[in-house]
């Protein structure tokens, strides 16, 4: 992200907000303004979203003239809140003062595209979504997730589109070949999905045979899934992207202590290139297995990590009734 711009270049970049930023002055701005924070993330997390609006707000108005992570972060924080607050109006203009502020970054389109389309707009959903993938035109994973939630509203043929534009543009790499399996998968053409992970295998991928492996299993194929794990689990060191994938698995098979071990593992590598997704699936296997204070506890964690995660935020909504 560009930071440090001139004032003027904040207030024009959407006033980062009629309602976001406040740029007052203030001697100890910045502990006030972590204060704040510290205090509307609490609010979120307990479900009290109006309260956490009104503090993010606070936090923001401590904001000195410039613009830098802190205030970002504040943001995302409090289109979440706004969004879980059903007010979907607001949640838009935080994310368009975050779009016109960071013109590179996919993630604010993404995510106004994805209020829209709860909100039943789905026209301005599809618009947001090619802008998302027009900043970024070969983050297959943004694809998936467009597709995933086009789908998860019944729009099958919105959602195929955006695949198919994917399809049509990537290459013919070991991970674009993995890509496009997991494309295929989605869309049911298991035929072309096992085509392009074998081929990736071809090319070098460690991790094609996992990706089968969970097509497999979604087939109902549960031996030929059984056959591929086991080569894995014999392995001394698998990859952090193959312990998330088994973890996945098991707890969609209801095993979900194998699963937070698989967590652990992948946690535990050097290099850990999906540790969202790993710390996605460790709060998934402690609600599995009814430890919903753990669960809770590292539901929270994930949102200090990743404050724009609006599943997350509905998750710690949902368990902090059961702890």
């Amino acid at each position: 992200m560009r930071f440090n711009k001139s004032l003027g270049r904040i207030i024009i970049s959407a006033l980062i907000v009629s309602t976001l930023f406040s740029l007052s002055a203030c001697t100890t701005s910045k502990e006030r303004q972590e204060q704040f924070k510290a205090d509307g993330v609490a609010a979120l997390n307990k479900g009290d979203y109006a309260k956490a609006v009104e503090l993010f707000n606070e936090a923001l108005s401590f904001s000195e003239g410039s613009v830098d992570d802190g205030e970002i972060d504040i943001c995302y924080y409090k289109a979440a809140a706004q969004a879980n607050n059903n007010d979907a109006k607001g949640a838009a203009q935080t994310y368009t003062a975050l779009m016109e502020y960071d013109e590179d970054n996919p993630y604010p389109c993404f995510l106004r595209g994805s209020v829209y389309l709860k909100s039943g707009e789905k026209s301005a959903a599809i618009e947001d979504y090619k802008e998302a993938i027009k900043r970024d035109e070969e983050n297959w994973d943004l694809y998936i997730a467009i597709y995933e939630n086009l789908s998860a509203m019944n729009f099958e043929n919105e959602a195929q589109e955006f695949l198919n534009i994917a399809l049509e543009k990537s290459g013919d790499s070991k991970d674009e070949c993995i890509a496009r399996g997991r494309m295929y998968a989605l869309m049911k053409q298991y035929d072309a999905a096992k085509t392009a992970f074998e081929k990736a295998k071809d090319k070098g991928s460690e991790d094609a045979d996992i990706y089968l492996a969970n097509m497999y299993l979604e087939q109902g194929k549960e031996s030929e899934c059984d056959k591929i794990l086991e080569t894995y689990k014999d392995k001394s060191d698998i990859s952090s992207l193959a312990c998330n994938a088994i973890a996945g698995m098991e707890i969609k098979r209801g095993h979900p202590e194998e699963a937070l071990a698989y967590v652990n593992m992948g946690l535990d590598k050097f290099s850990v290139d999906n540790r969202k997704d790993l710390l996605r699936n460790r709060v998934a296997a402690y609600e599995y297995m009814g430890s919903f204070s753990e669960a809770f506890t590292y539901a929270t964690e994930f949102l200090q990590e990743y404050p724009n995660d609006v599943d997350m935020t509905r998750e710690v909504s949902f368990l902090s009734t059961r702890v």
